[in-house]
């Protein structure tokens, strides 16, 4: 590939290929459309200004050295150009590049772009050479952090009022990705989407997330600073004692995900809501090589719809010492600190935690 050649990469279910003069129908269908284009820096767009899109983007391939590469997202289902995908080299002496993209959003929540997403970073790193790619969204496009979350990058910052849009000062939040991440993430499985299944259980199957519960357990033990030991005291027999215990006089329900490919659970999360009618999400684990699909989200987004229907007043949740870093997934479900309890462990310090 030359450098003013714009590659055509191929997903499960896009094609992602450069423009066409006659594109600009499908393009002017989402670009014109003030829902979609509501975080975007242009728009909503007329007929000429989509036009001068796709023009300004046939005069970048004649740059050199090139800077972007814009890509028509295509569905392979009936070939209609559904998307947009660019990646902009921002500094070339410190190989880094930005990536954007935007959805007609008669295609959202169906992981088109995170598909996409994962398609073009893969180009960056393994054919631009790149070190590290950035991308950032408006704190409150919920679509577009989730995208970014689901390809493994992670949240450096956020950054006030940060660019102006459309006469407005916008906050944005900042995102980064790095090679050698990136390349660590591909000895991750490929997950087949028919291959996931998702399942509901009661209370008299919580033997089920035995072995995931203690994996979790593993987890926080490595993390945590002042617990450790509690932890390690702690087993799944005692966890699921106090699990019925509460659920006695209300109720408990477990959403479990499987692998039916590798025939085994993969993860699960356990919801309950007591006599007073207070929801909680109480324990939600999912196997590191599965993350970054987007399973972890269906399972909050089934156990939170659960709550709704037992019609819980409130909804409320625990994040374990030393596990904060999980504070960016719940936030993208509504889930923010309200109070820090703090607990009294006079042998903190002798243990050298302190």
């Amino acid at each position: 590939m030359t450098e003013n050649e714009t590659p055509t990469l191929q997903t499960e279910r896009l094609i992602l290929r450069d423009f066409k003069e006659e594109d600009w129908r499908d393009i002017h269908e989402y670009d014109a459309d003030a829902e979609t284009v509501k975080y975007m820096p242009f728009g909503p767009n007329t007929e000429d200004e989509t036009k001068a899109f796709i023009s300004k983007s046939f005069d970048r391939k004649k740059e050199s050295p090139r800077l972007i590469y814009n890509f028509a997202m295509l569905n392979k289902l009936d070939n209609k150009l559904i998307g947009s995908f660019a990646i902009n080299i921002t500094d070339l002496e410190n190989k880094e590049a930005m990536i954007g993209y935007i959805l007609n959003r008669k295609y959202w929540n169906q992981g088109y772009t995170t598909e996409a997403a994962r398609s073009v970073v893969a180009f960056g790193f393994e054919q631009l050479g790149l070190h590290r790619i950035i991308a950032s969204c408006d704190p409150t496009n919920t679509g577009s952090y989730r995208v970014m979350e689901n390809i493994g990058m992670q949240r450096e910052g956020y950054l006030r009022e940060e660019k102006l849009f459309k006469g407005v000062w916008r906050d944005f939040l900042l995102y980064s990705i790095l090679e050698k991440e990136w390349h660590a993430q591909k000895e991750k499985p490929t997950v087949k989407p028919n291959q996931i299944e998702y399942l509901e259980k009661i209370r008299n199957d919580l033997d089920i997330i035995g072995l995931l519960w203690d994996k979790l357990n593993t987890h926080h033990i490595a993390r945590s600073k002042y617990w450790k030991n509690n932890r390690v005291a702690t087993s799944f027999d005692m966890r699921k004692k106090q699990l019925l215990d509460k659920s006695q006089d209300g109720e408990l329900h477990i959403f479990l995900v499987r692998d039916a490919g590798a025939n085994k659970y993969i993860g699960y999360c356990v919801a309950t809501v007591d006599r007073e009618k207070q929801g909680e999400i109480e324990s939600i684990y999912l196997d590191e090589e599965y993350r970054s699909f987007g399973i972890g989200d269906k399972l909050m987004t089934k156990a939170l719809g659960w709550l709704e229907t037992m019609k819980a007043k409130k909804i409320i949740l625990t994040v374990a010492e030393g596990n904060e870093k999980v504070f960016a997934f719940y936030r993208r479900f509504n889930f923010y600190p309200r109070l820090t309890t703090l607990w009294y462990k006079p042998d903190a310090e002798s243990e050298g935690k302190l």
